[in-house]
């Protein structure tokens, strides 16, 4: 008596390792969705190895069930066994049969079920940080240790790399693999090249949250900034940013975000936009007006030919989650704070100086600050070092904090690699068009004053608690220059390390 449950045609090698493999699969995934749901700090592979690698695994297996049981009746049918017809025969009145018709339809249908929770798990891990940041962990690392740290650290990757909407999450994941490819086989550039030409307008993406018609009035703001002296000076600026539209009752002024109220276009001679000679401004009554520099390459007849951007929110805020301080503005940061402390004598230029260095890794760029650090003390401070070894263990390591959030050997990464526009100290930013040098052809000029875009209620060693409302004249702080800094732009000396 024949005593097997299902039909002769799948007890053969071959269907039986597609169920053995799918069953095995099958019951390692449910042991690691509840993992899963049970503990929250995994592995970042954890997720991919759950809900894309292992499914495909299931998924396979049970292809490898019919097609061995077709092999079978194959090989029956070359045997010339007698009673098999060209095609199967489905007779529920055959016990295995009916046992085999509602073992597959059960086994669909759990697996329909299980697939749609897979399937929306492998989707919500693939739109999260951890797969966009830690996957590729050290091609990836620059923007997802910077993302970590930046004011957009709670929202998600794709939020704004993605955005709503089929069409453009189907755009990602096209560009995803060929990312794949080109870190599989090691065809990326380093570092990796900005700004994305297919990044999503940001009218779509940045404009959910910020909302251009929610910009009025000032932010106030203070930079503290710390001299490179034997005493660390700490000179502050305090300033208001004129952040939105005047408020009710205030004289009319343009606002630092004008830019997004008014059609803005541009043309620039570089791939990274930092060499801007030719703008045009479209009033809504569509009239224009351009402003080109002495040095603007670009005839009307050219102008015609090519692809003139309109500015959006990226062309100043290109850098808005993926930040790298620079060595100084870093250790500003880490002095105004109280990491490390101002009373170590020469630690502003101690620190930036072990910061600058381009360090072939990580390991030999952190030892390479603790030597550094530690030599100078004890050559120039031997008393201090001894009794300070405390406060410059702990520089020391700060230090090192900041490398490790801001520099990246692997990747070619570092405050060099990548302009901010924001501002115009470090990078051109601002100055790229309000540089004093773009003119239309009646002699207007795009404006490059202070006051233009910020307002500076006061600064110094020690700013008074009584600001000027009206603002005051800009101090460069004491560094032997004089006045000579206004005949130019900031980044003619900053560079970074100040």
């Amino acid at each position: 008596m024949n005593k097997r449950k299902l039909p002769d045609l799948f007890y053969n090698p071959i269907s039986m390792a597609g169920a053995a493999a799918a069953l095995v699969t099958f019951i390692t995934i449910l042991t690691l969705m509840v993992i899963d749901a049970l503990w929250n700090s995994l592995p970042p592979y954890f997720g991919l190895v759950t809900y894309i690698l292992l499914p495909s695994v299931l998924i396979l297996g049970l292809i490898i069930v019919p097609v061995g049981a077709l092999v079978e009746r194959k090989h029956w049918r070359e045997a010339e066994k007698a009673g098999i017809p060209p095609l199967p025969r489905i007779d529920l009145n055959d016990g295995r049969q009916r046992r085999a018709f509602f073992l597959f339809s059960t086994g669909a249908l759990l697996l329909m079920v299980f697939s749609a929770i897979g399937g929306y798990k492998a989707f919500e891990f693939t739109e999260s940080p951890t797969f966009c940041g830690k996957i590729c962990h050290r091609v990836m690392k620059p923007e997802f240790t910077t993302y970590e740290h930046s004011p957009h650290a709670r929202i998600a990757c794709v939020e704004c790399h993605v955005g709503p909407g089929a069409s453009w999450y189907v755009k990602s994941k096209l560009s995803g693999a060929y990312q794949v490819y080109a870190v599989l086989f090691n065809k990326f550039p380093r570092p990796i090249p900005v700004p994305i030409s297919n990044l999503r307008p940001a009218r779509e993406t940045c404009e959910q949250c910020h909302w251009p018609q929610a910009f009025v009035g000032e932010r106030r703001v203070t930079k503290a900034f710390f001299l490179e002296d034997s005493a660390n000076t700490r000179w502050d600026i305090d300033m208001l940013i004129r952040i939105g539209k005047s408020t009710s009752g205030e004289p009319y002024r343009a606002p630092v975000h004008w830019h997004v109220t008014h059609t803005v276009q541009f043309l620039a001679t570089d791939s990274t936009s930092q060499n801007i000679p030719w703008v045009k401004v479209v009033e809504a009554n569509g009239k224009s007006e351009t402003f080109t520099t002495s040095n603007n390459p670009f005839t009307p007849d050219s102008v015609k030919q090519m692809n003139v951007k309109t500015m959006d929110c990226m062309d100043c805020h290109n850098r808005p989650t993926h930040i790298i301080l620079t060595p100084g503005d870093a250790i500003n940061q880490a002095l105004a704070t109280g990491a490390i402390d101002t009373t170590i004598p020469w630690i502003k230029q101690t620190a930036v100086n072990a910061l600058i260095p381009r360090y072939t890794n990580t390991k030999d760029a952190l030892d390479s600050i603790a030597i550094a650090i530690n030599s100078f003390y004890k050559d120039k401070y031997p008393a201090f070092a001894t009794e300070k070894s405390a406060e410059i263990n702990q520089a020391i390591a700060s230090v090192q904090g900041i490398y490790r959030n801001n520099f990246f050997p692997y990747m070619h990464v570092d405050w060099r690699a990548y302009a901010n526009n924001i501002g115009h100290m470090n990078s051109l930013g601002c100055f790229r068009c309000h540089d004093g040098n773009h003119k239309a052809a009646d002699g207007k000029v795009i404006p490059s004053g202070c006051n233009t875009c910020h307002v500076i209620l006061d600064q110094g060693e020690k700013p008074e608690a009584n600001v000027n409302l009206q603002g005051v004249a800009f101090q460069h702080p004491p560094a032997g220059i004089g006045d000579s800094w206004q005949g130019g732009v900031c980044t003619d000396c900053h560079d970074g390390t100040q």
